[in-house]
């Protein structure tokens, strides 16, 4: 066979491809990256082992002190009725101020939602109130040597969820995971993105996983619920453009119950319209502003008297905003009341060596099994809709 004979100076195109050494950059470029904030305040706020496939806690409240009148009432009326089921908030003896007139009265009998009342306690004469007025428990005045009077205190509410196992396997041919490769080796590489997706899928059903248990020994299976299963009071559907007096209104409700530890999570459009909404409240996050470990985008500032953070679900922009999609949501948390609940000795961890006997292959396998509580629903609040 003839040799093959080049002519003058040798350029790059006289070269074989496979004498060449490519010039590959060793780091390989993902589209994502880790947007799991939720997962990583958790994992910062303490958390307390879960000893069982369903986690309990107990829930209570101050007993109420208000409601509202059920149907209006005249200046001669010696009876005020309030809105259904809230006559036992009330005492015989209780002082109770008609927001609508400033007029106080005192309660004297109650029959289910009817309390029986002597009128013009005070200065302010007898007026007509409107159905819908507040009716506010001043105090109770107890007459001089009388008994202790009607003992009431609150329920306490049961709270409880489930363990729920996640699993996130990969794996490669036992050749496969020897040859060489640019970038870092393939298990390696494959192993820190299946730790940001296996994180993603723990974000996703912490915010809306469904709770259940089906026991179907020796193969039941839990369903950890996530933040929209436990919300009933405060979730506003529906929302399209935002507005001072729409969002005003609702997230004061939010405010109102709980501690000031609120966190609002935004996906980038309502995040957007707040910003717009807020303008000489809303303050830029710096690079070092962070919550438990988790990048604060935004500040509000001042609007409600406190300086609630905000961040910016950025993953949620590709979401869908219609009827309950993440990409329309706006939620406000009480740090205070959530928690994580990972099984002992089964928080997230990856487990190698889970190819069968005799199988050529490595497989590894993320493995979390965790549920979380979520008390006291009505210090937490939802946004859904948001659409500009």
């Amino acid at each position: 066979m003839p040799v093959a004979v080049n002519t003058g100076v040798v350029d790059t195109e006289a070269r074989l491809s496979s004498e060449k050494v490519v010039d590959m950059d060793p780091q390989i470029g993902l589209k994502e990256t880790d947007n799991a904030q939720f997962m990583t305040i958790l994992g910062k706020l303490p958390s307390t082992p879960a000893s069982q496939v369903e986690v309990r806690w107990l829930e209570d409240q101050l007993f109420p002190n208000r409601s509202t009148l059920a149907a209006s009432a005249t200046s001669a009326a010696t009876t005020l009725s309030v809105a259904t089921g809230t006559g036992v908030y009330f005492r015989a003896g209780d002082i109770v101020y008609i927001e609508q007139t400033g007029e106080k009265a005192e309660v004297s009998a109650i029959t289910n939602d009817d309390l029986t009342v002597t009128r013009s306690i005070g200065g302010v004469v007898a007026a007509t109130a409107a159905s819908g007025g507040g009716v506010l428990v001043v105090g109770n005045a107890s007459r001089q040597g009388a008994d202790t009077g009607t003992l009431k205190s609150t329920d306490r509410v049961l709270g409880y969820n489930y363990t729920q196992i996640f699993r996130k396997p990969f794996g490669f041919t036992g050749t496969d995971a020897e040859i060489a490769l640019y970038g870092a080796d393939d298990p390696e590489r494959e192993a820190a993105k299946k730790r940001v997706e296996h994180k993603r899928e723990l974000e996703n059903a912490l915010w809306v996983g469904g709770r259940d248990f089906v026991a179907a020994s020796p193969s039941s299976i839990g369903y950890m619920g996530g933040v929209l299963e436990y919300l009933s009071t405060n979730v506003f559907t529906g929302f399209g453009a935002l507005s001072l007096t729409g969002f005003d209104q609702r997230i004061q409700q939010i405010l109102q119950d709980g501690d000031m530890n609120k966190v609002i999570f935004a996906a980038p459009t309502p995040a957007r319209g707040l910003s717009h909404l807020f303008t000489s409240n809303w303050q830029q996050a710096e690079n070092d502003d962070v919550l438990y470990g988790a990048k604060v985008s935004a500040w509000l500032n001042g609007a409600y008297g406190e300086r609630l953070p905000v961040i910016v679900k950025r993953e949620w922009g590709s979401y869908g905003t219609t009827g309950y999609g993440l990409g329309g949501a706006i939620f406000v948390l009480d740090l205070g009341n959530i928690k994580r609940r990972p099984v002992k000795n089964r928080d997230t961890k990856l487990l190698p060596n889970r190819q069968g006997n005799g199988e050529d292959k490595v497989v590894f396998d993320y493995l979390t099994e965790m549920s979380f509580e979520l008390k006291n629903e009505t210090t937490h609040g939802a946004f859904f809709g948001v659409t500009a």
